[in-house]
């Protein structure tokens, strides 16, 4: 067994995601850490012809379900894609392929030169993303959308009461997760076997993957616990993205800080793989709309410092 790898759980709309995400590994992954990417079934021969250039594992995700036969697998597809994924990700580890793997959404992108040592504390020991938030729930409060805190305790405060805990309210997100198989599978051994539950389960009590693991971490104590901050700048909403603009904070500037920057697929539409299904004229009035809020945007961010 590895002891650590990089993941992607990822399909054919974000294909065009994923292949500028291989790319950033290609360039700044200096100790040739390993790759995996799944995808449905149906996709594999894609993405096996866009990333050919990529030193890169693509395999079918059922290889993953096939691994657990606690889970229902037409269950599984009943749900809805995002709350899938989160199944998919999450059960990763037991394909015993990695003792650690970096869970990477397609819309993540490495900005600088990484090894493992950006990633594990010592041995087979991963640091932790452990913190409170703050950086979305401030921005959000400024500038919208509302009730973004009241939903950010609605994803935790369910699997704290859950697993037993009280005190602070913790973030142990957002993407790129960096996840032991130990932690995993001591919330299997220790709370979902004895309540006759599976992944599954859990992710449809509370639909927050990243929450689930960070407090099993918290809990189980399967690792000692070496905290780190998010390891990428997340713009979670695209209004984050043209504060820093007019800021002046550029990709080289962040790399002083971070890993890397994920542009949140949510908004950054025009990424997409394949034919859009809405109209031409829908298209255009979408890219019209969106040049002047961020022209007003931008204005109303600069007159506020006058």
């Amino acid at each position: 067994m590895l002891n650590f790898v990089l993941y992607c759980c990822t399909f054919r709309k974000d294909l065009l995601r994923t292949v500028k995400l291989a790319e950033s590994i290609h360039k700044h992954n200096k100790n040739k850490i390993p790759f995996y990417i799944s995808v449905p079934a149906d996709d594999v021969e894609l993405f096996k012809k866009y990333l050919k250039e990529f030193d890169v594992i693509i395999f079918d995700e059922k290889d993953i379900f096939v691994a657990n036969p606690k889970l229902d697998i037409q269950k599984l597809y009943s749900i809805r894609g995002g709350l899938r994924q989160q199944v998919i990700k999450s059960e990763f580890w037991r394909l015993e392929i990695s003792k650690n793997y970096l869970v990477l959404d397609s819309d993540c992108i490495f900005i600088r030169d990484f090894d493992e040592r950006d990633f594990i504390f010592k041995d087979d020991v991963p640091y932790s993303i452990i913190h409170e938030g703050r950086d979305l729930l401030q921005a959000t409060e400024r500038f919208g959308p509302k009730k973004i805190r009241q939903h950010f305790l609605a994803d935790r405060e369910p699997i704290k009461a859950a697993l037993g805990r009280t005190g602070v309210t913790y973030d142990f997100g957002y993407a790129p997760f960096l996840w032991s198989a130990k932690v995993w599978e001591s919330l299997d051994e220790k709370y979902l076997t004895p309540n006759d539950m599976n992944f599954l389960d859990a992710v449809l009590l509370c639909g927050s993957e990243f929450t689930w693991y960070g407090e099993s971490l918290i809990n189980f104590c399967a690792v000692p616990i070496y905290p780190r901050e998010q390891l990428f700048k997340h713009y979670h909403y695209e209004h984050q993205l043209w504060a820093d603009q007019v800021l002046g904070y550029k990709e080289s500037l962040l790399a002083h800080d971070y890993l890397g920057v994920v542009y949140q697929s949510n908004w950054e539409s025009w990424g997409d793989f394949g034919p859009s299904n809405k109209s031409v004229s829908s298209r255009v009035w979408r890219t019209v709309k969106r040049a002047l809020k961020k022209m007003h945007f931008k204005l109303l961010l600069i007159a506020g410092f006058f």
